[in-house]
């Protein structure tokens, strides 16, 4: 598809200006910093293809910045400059600000239609940032309805859930009075990414069979896929590889890790696999499952041969997720996770908005010596969900799991309060994974303390922070160093004192 840019050159000393980034999808790091710092790119290839946009990632340059969707520049008075893009179904819009001493050169292009493009000059970036951001909410008819309380299976159980796990939880959960909505089946049950409708060895009972069981103790079915993926062993594969993206050479294009190695995906601008998308939709809403939970969804938009080559990325990205929308119906609901986040407007439901949680603080590791910004951990969580606290008004946002234990956990009380603070500023869903049996008296009060829901919050200053996020709300104030800060413990939360 064709790009087009549009540019801006600003008469601002680079070095007093920070920047707020939006990453890409679901994962993808977004975060608040100075303008002159150098922005982190995943060493490997696979993270890059899992954590950033490969069509678009980190330049790898100090003092070069890459966005998707908004940008904004601040002053340390809180004004500036914010850019955004004001439709999104079938465009990514990719950001760039450049810092050239005492000028700052911006761009931004678009990749697939044209659209309209916000840039302001305010004295009030972070007002600024939330009208543009609910502007573009309702250009694209944003969905954003009653946040539910859901268990998962994901962070306790992973892919050796079994159908008693899921029962013996609900039991639990009903017979302690816990409020929850809806309980969601995650990654394990199928035999294989792509087929979803055969059963793995271990699960111990068939996925169509837990909906008529969850409704007898008074609770919603839900269901995660990754309906995009396709398993290089699958039957799926095997069958249908006319239905697969491409690479140059006209083969299955292969990438990501995970599984076990890479994964193909669907071509979603083929006529057969949207069919297929939109049966598999309506197959598990025909199983009793009105709220699906759609995971690695970036793989429809990456870079490949499609059967239509007039369709882009951003266009090729929204038939699939619109067909998997016409499968479950307009009532079901759609949690988008590991999605192009703009693009996704009008479709989901809710979205979630950082990467992984986990029962740990942080994966340096990963995260500082191989530069991946989207690695599982409650830090990167927390990291990118705060600076992404202005998508409330695009659909209603997923901040991940509270992990109340104690079992199975390395974090300390002070770090899950801080993931218990995160769920109060940021609102949306609430979500648990615990398993119920694991409680102690303290576990749950604070998994019941964690499913009240909250409106969201907003910050004070994107000026100066406690990490490079957003970590200054109304609410309360984070510290996401590992050294305390202005009276505040290293990885806590400390409300305003009312």
């Amino acid at each position: 598809m064709p790009s087009r840019e549009k540019s801006w050159t600003l008469d601002a000393d680079s070095s007093t200006l920070r920047v707020l980034t939006n990453g890409y999808q679901s994962w993808s790091e977004a975060e608040v910093r100075p303008l002159t710092d150098l922005q982190t790119r995943a060493s490997l290839k696979w993270m890059i293809d899992q954590g950033q946009d490969p069509a678009f990632p980190p330049s790898g340059e100090a003092g070069v910045w890459r966005s998707h969707s908004l940008l904004a520049l601040i002053h340390p008075d809180g004004g500036g400059w914010v850019g955004a893009q004001l439709e999104a179904s079938r465009t990514f819009a990719h950001w760039e600000a450049r810092a050239i001493g005492d000028r700052v050169s911006v761009t931004c292009t678009l990749e697939g239609p044209e659209v309209d493009i916000a840039w302001e000059e305010t004295s009030d970036v972070i007002g600024t940032l939330e009208r543009l951001s609910a502007e573009l909410g309702r250009n694209m008819q944003a969905r954003t309805p009653a946040p539910l309380r859901v268990w998962c299976s994901w962070y306790s159980y992973f892919r050796g859930v079994t159908f008693n796990n899921m029962m013996d939880n609900a039991r639990l959960a009903r017979e302690q009075g816990l409020p929850f909505d809806v309980f969601q089946l995650d990654d394990g049950f199928q035999a294989d990414l792509g087929d979803w409708f055969e059963t793995s060895e271990h699960f111990g009972g068939h996925a169509r069979d837990l909906p008529a069981e969850l409704k007898a103790l008074g609770f919603r079915a839900g269901l995660w896929l990754a309906p995009f993926l396709v398993g290089p062993n699958s039957k799926l594969f095997g069958q249908h590889p006319e239905w697969l993206l491409k690479n140059d050479a006209g083969e299955p294009l292969l990438f990501g890790d995970n599984w076990g190695g890479p994964y193909a995906a669907l071509d979603t601008t083929h006529p057969e696999a949207l069919a297929w998308l939109r049966e598999l939709a309506a197959t598990c809403r025909a199983w009793g499952y009105d709220y699906l939970k759609v995971d690695f969804l970036y793989a429809a938009a990456h870079p490949g041969v499609r059967h239509d080559p007039s369709v882009g990325r951003a266009g090729a990205y929204r038939l699939g997720i619109e067909a998997l929308r016409a499968g479950l119906g307009d009532e079901g609901f759609l949690l988008g996770c590991g999605a192009p986040l703009s693009g996704s407007i009008g479709v989901v439901d809710a979205m979630r908005t950082g990467p992984d949680v986990a029962p740990y603080w942080d994966d340096s590791a990963r995260r500082v010596l191989l530069g991946d910004g989207s690695v599982p951990c409650t830090r990167s969580a927390l990291h990118t969900d705060l600076s992404r606290w202005y998508q409330h008004a695009w659909y209603q946002p997923d901040p991940d799991v509270m992990i109340a234990r104690k079992e199975l956990s390395l974090l300390n009380s002070d770090e899950r309060g801080s993931l218990l603070g995160l769920l109060d500023v940021i609102g949306g869903l609430r979500a648990s994974s615990d398993p119920i049996g694991m409680l102690d008296a303290a576990g749950l009060a604070l998994l019941r303390e964690s499913l009240t829901i909250s409106t969201p919050d907003g910050p004070t200053t994107l000026a100066h922070s406690h990490g490079g996020a957003v970590t200054h709300f109304r609410r309360g104030t984070f510290n996401l160093l590992d050294t305390e800060q202005a009276g505040i413990r290293a990885h806590s939360y400390a409300p305003t004192p009312a």
